[in-house]
């Protein structure tokens, strides 16, 4: 990775696959992203108390649910006793996942979808995203956890974009986004199999796991053609002036004595 040797380890809260901390990386400008504020993750659906409880000791105060209806409606996710506030954002629009359980089989997926995928969810999400990174921008008590069921697709892409706004470099950005590949394995794939088989989707092979790098280097690639980048899509996408400002204030580490805080 471009900015130091830091990489966003895996935080082993019981129930879930692939839960880090966004932050820790280093900025272009000298900065690092604040650790403790901002979290991702896949699924909150198998949490129990164990993971209630260290969701809590990491002060959760807020959490994203990026999923279809259809996914929340399978599998809600178990926040009793945590406290913190829900938000429902389906990035998605309810467009891959039917709500007709009468249509089984209705979305089949392999390695081969996820570009068209990413290229439609460019198309058709922007508003959301911008929905989902002001939602953020905003928080004031407590740390956010914004999720889909893997934390691979959804929330990859909202991860790149929120560190790309905040001046992470963009070959860390995409080794972020591919360290899901080495968090996610066997046992992640079959718990997904029993969750999207219930959704009508009847293929969930290695697709389930695998985040390669230029899948994210081509959609940022686009933005920068298209839009002129990240910021330049959610500002074509109705995002409003001084919402990256206060993403900047609230996720920056602030500085010390001896210049901005880093991570080792």
């Amino acid at each position: 990775m471009s900015s130091g040797s830091h990489r966003a380890p895996r935080i082993a809260v019981p129930g879930t696959f692939n839960f880090r901390d966004v932050g820790g990386y280093a900025t272009q400008d000298g900065g690092s992203v604040a650790t403790g504020r901002l979290y991702r993750a896949d699924g909150l659906g198998r949490l129990g108390e164990p993971g209630v409880r260290l969701l809590r000791d990491l002060r959760i105060g807020s959490v994203i649910d990026l999923r279809e209806e259809m996914e929340v409606r399978n599998i809600p996710d178990a926040l009793d006793g945590l406290g913190a506030r829900y938000t429902h954002l389906p990035l998605l629009g309810n467009r891959y996942f039917p709500l007709d359980e009468d249509i089984p089989d209705r979305i089949v997926l392999d390695p081969h979808t996820l570009p068209s995928l990413y290229a439609a969810t460019i198309e058709t999400a922007g508003t959301r995203f911008v929905e989902v990174i002001t939602h953020v921008a905003q928080e004031q008590d407590g740390a956010v956890v914004f999720h889909c069921s893997a934390g691979k697709d959804r929330t990859g892409l909202t991860a790149a974009f929120i560190l790309t706004l905040l001046g992470v470099d963009r070959d860390t950005v995409i080794a972020d986004y591919a360290l899901t590949e080495e968090y996610l394995g066997e046992d992640f794939r079959a718990a997904l199999r029993s969750h999207f088989s219930s959704a009508g989707i009847s293929t969930v092979s290695t697709m389930a796991t695998e985040a390669k790098p230029q899948w994210l280097a081509d959609v940022l690639d686009r933005l920068d053609r298209d839009h002129g980048g990240v910021e330049g899509y959610l500002a074509d996408h109705g995002m409003a002036d001084g919402v990256v400002a206060r993403l900047r204030t609230h996720l920056i580490a602030a500085e010390g004595p001896d210049g901005p805080a880093r991570v080792h």
